[in-house]
C-alpha cells in the first residue's frame, strides 16, 4: 500500500510540474498591449530570463520594447526596464513556438504579466 500512495504522488507530482514555468497557447493569443512577456533560455550553462512589454497590436505583428537587462532569476525587478527607444516586431506564428521550449536556446515564454 505505502508503494502504491507514493507512486501515486509522484506521478501526480510529475504531471504537475509539466506545465509549470510556462504558458499556453490560448494566452498567447490574448495578448494585449502593456502585457509583459518573461522568457526564460539558456547561456552558458545557466538558466536566463529577460522580458519583453507589448506596446501594440497591428493586424498580424505585436510590437514590443526589448528589455533592457537579463538575469538569473525570473522575479528580478531588472527585468521590468525596457528600451523605450526601440521597437521591434514580432508575427504571432513566431510569439506562439514560444509557448514550448524553442531552439538551441530553449528560449520558452514562462508567464505574461
Amino acid at each position: 500500500m505505502k508503494k502504491f500512495i507514493f507512486t501515486v504522488f509522484l506521478c501526480v507530482t510529475l504531471l504537475a510540474g509539466c506545465g509549470i514555468n510556462s504558458v499556453t497557447k490560448k494566452q498567447l493569443e490574448n495578448v494585449k498591449a502593456s502585457d509583459v512577456l518573461v522568457y526564460r533560455f539558456q547561456k552558458d550553462g545557466k538558466t536566463w530570463f529577460y522580458a519583453d512589454k507589448i506596446t501594440r497590436i497591428e493586424n498580424n505583428k505585436i510590437y514590443y520594447n526589448p528589455g533592457k537587462m537579463e538575469a538569473t532569476a525570473g522575479n528580478d525587478d531588472r527585468l521590468m526596464a525596457f528600451q523605450t527607444d526601440k521597437e521591434r516586431a514580432i508575427t504571432k506564428e513566431e510569439l506562439f513556438r514560444y509557448e514550448t521550449e524553442h531552439g538551441d536556446e530553449k528560449k520558452v515564454i514562462i508567464w505574461i504579466k
